[in-house]
């Protein structure tokens, strides 16, 4: 598919270098006003001033418009476009006018729109009040979750071996970050003190997992409210405060007095000084959702360092959670990332391929086997992966199969795929063509 992204909002960037992985084509229509990001000039970019540039502009090869645009003048260029008749997708940076874009969209020609805010606010709710603080990812098509849970002393999984932990029978342990650095596990892999682990398996099975050995309700007993301390002063921190606030007390730290309810936050302090003169144990749980991500990072370490609370730490920069992913136990979101994934859901459905926007260390994929590709009736075992690619989960017509080393891939098979980013060399063999001639296949291996 075509993709034309107008404007340099948050999520257009990480949205195009997702489509291009996934072989599509993207361009960006940019208001001269606005200089773009160094990360944008990778991309094909048009550039104009005025409306009337825009509609003379050919868009015949264009299958969808998404607007990631914060300017007074996207809604109006929104409702022009619409008359080519080609789908519209909008994210609002405003929340207000998210929630009358929602019910109004047919007016403007819109078919989707997506609130940034609330649905970064949606995802750190959940963190809080259905997660206990284990951060885990759903896979719909699959039935599948992936947790992430930092074990610190627990007797349970410290000092035993993989093979032995009975609560990973059920679950697949994909990753163990340690001291800075990822482990693909073995049988024999011995878990530390305070490793931070990634686990996959079916929905329920991640369920009973939390409940076991999660809180089973972290305001249990609490006779006072429960207490959020969120930092920021943005539409994002705004929003998430806001959601927040219906049930709880939150606090609101900012560089500017932009909330009533927030605390002035000192320009010319470093914010681990803030930190200090706060009582961050009378807080249930932190968010650390400015626009500055290196700020995020501190808060929210000197947060967890301080009082060992649950923490939120939101990021935008895709190559900083990378590196925040292996120093930071707690819940790590991006608005980009989930209004991106959105997106792509309502752009294509379950395609072929599909790489799935995650703030982490890891890469998912979600891939159906066509007929021609590498892989297709061989045995795992013999594509002789990296140890850092693991195959999650194979969906074989609307049935579950266990991925074994003996298990045969089959035409139609559609695979979860788990990989470190240097192990992406093997994703070509299940998406590579065979070869027609056997000396063409030994060349190209």
């Amino acid at each position: 598919m075509h993709i034309t992204i107008i404007g340099t909002g948050a999520g257009g960037r990480l949205l195009a270098k997702a489509l291009v992985r996934e072989h599509h084509e993207v361009d960006f229509l940019i208001h001269r006003g606005k200089k773009p990001r160094k990360a944008l000039r990778d991309f094909h970019a048009h550039f104009y001033e005025r409306e009337e540039e825009v509609l003379a502009m050919d868009f015949s090869k264009t299958d969808a418009f998404v607007f990631c645009d914060d300017s007074n003048r996207a809604l109006a260029l929104a409702s022009l476009l619409s008359k080519r008749q080609k789908p519209i997708h909008f994210i609002s940076y405003d929340g207000a006018l998210g929630r009358l874009l929602d019910m109004t969209k047919e007016t403007f020609g819109i078919d989707y729109v997506y609130d940034y805010g609330s649905i970064l606010a949606g995802r750190i709710h959940r963190f809080f009040y259905e997660e206990e603080g284990m951060q885990t990812e759903i896979f719909d098509n699959f039935d599948s979750a992936m947790v992430k849970i930092d074990v610190g002393v627990d007797p349970a999984f410290v000092g035993r071996r993989v093979k032995n932990i009975g609560a990973f029978e059920e679950l697949v342990l994909v990753t163990i970050r340690r001291g800075g650095k990822i482990i693909v596990p073995k049988g024999n892999t011995v878990i530390e003190a305070d490793d931070v682990l990634r686990m996959v398996g079916s929905v329920d099975a991640i369920r009973r997992f939390r409940r076991r050995y999660g809180k089973a309700d972290p305001f249990e007993g609490l006779e006072r409210s429960r207490r959020f301390l969120i930092f920021g002063d943005g539409k994002a921190a705004e929003s998430i405060e806001g959601l927040l606030a219906q049930d709880a007390d939150t606090t609101l730290l900012s560089r500017e007095r932009k909330l009533p309810a927030g605390t002035n936050y000192v320009m010319d302090r470093p914010v681990t000084e803030i930190m200090e003169d706060l009582d961050l144990a009378a807080y249930d749980g932190f968010v650390a959702a400015s626009d500055d991500d290196a700020d995020n990072f501190l808060m929210a370490t000197a947060a967890r360092d301080a009082a060992r609370i649950d923490v939120a730490l939101c990021l935008k920069d895709e190559s900083y959670m990378r590196v925040v992913d292996v120093a930071h136990t707690g819940g790590i979101f991006s608005g980009e990332l989930l209004v991106s994934q959105q997106i792509k859901n309502n752009l294509f459905g379950p395609p072929e391929i599909s790489l799935h926007l995650f703030p982490g260390s890891l890469e998912i994929y979600e891939i159906v086997l066509s007929e021609e590709v590498y892989a297709v009736g061989k045995t795992i075992e013999s594509l002789d992966l990296a140890e850092g690619f693991l195959i999650g989960g194979i969906d074989r017509g609307g049935k579950n199969v266990l991925a074994k080393g003996k298990t045969v891939l089959m035409e139609g098979d559609h695979l979860i795929l788990f990989l470190l980013p240097e192990c992406a060399g093997d994703l070509q063999k299940f998406i590579r063509r065979k070869a027609k001639r056997f000396l063409t296949e030994l060349f190209s291996m």
